[in-house]
């Protein structure tokens, strides 16, 4: 397997994990670096799950890397935000610190078998930021990953 495919496997098995959190409480999945989707997002009046890329290097070299991404939720009208905490709260469920996510390539029709381990080392909520009515609070995600042979 290719250092390009496990790179892309990396992206679609967060949007995967964040797509079906989004997908179970009835929300949009938004990906950050989508100029297209955040500018839709910013003029609807939707709650949804959020991330965007960070960082992503071989470190120190293939066939192990370096991942940092940022992931959250959107909420509008949430003055006590409480709304935003609960789904704070749930994506982190899906990036444990010290928890081990198989990493698939879902981009295609049928998912890949393993291609690798995404391992979070360290996860911390960041500042609320404020556009208006709506609210977005991210947690920005770092771990390494391991791309098998």
């Amino acid at each position: 397997m290719s250092q390009e495919l496990f790179l892309l496997a990396i992206k679609s098995t967060i949007d995967k994990l964040a797509g079906d959190l989004a997908a179970a409480e009835g929300l949009s999945l938004i990906d950050l670096d989508n100029t297209v989707e955040m500018q839709e997002l910013f003029s609807s009046e939707d709650n949804a799950v959020v991330w965007e890329y960070g960082t992503l290097a071989a470190e120190p070299r293939d066939p192990l890397y370096m991942l940092t991404f940022n992931i959250g939720a959107r909420t509008v009208k949430d003055s006590a935000n409480y709304n935003i905490l609960s789904l704070t709260g749930k994506v982190q469920e899906l990036f444990k610190v010290c928890s081990r996510i198989e990493v698939k390539d879902y981009s295609g029709l049928v998912e890949s078998g393993v291609m690798g381990y995404i391992m979070p080392n360290h996860a911390a909520v960041t500042p609320q930021q404020y556009d208006k009515v709506s609210g977005i609070r991210m947690m920005t995600v770092t771990a390494r990953a391991q791309r098998l042979a």
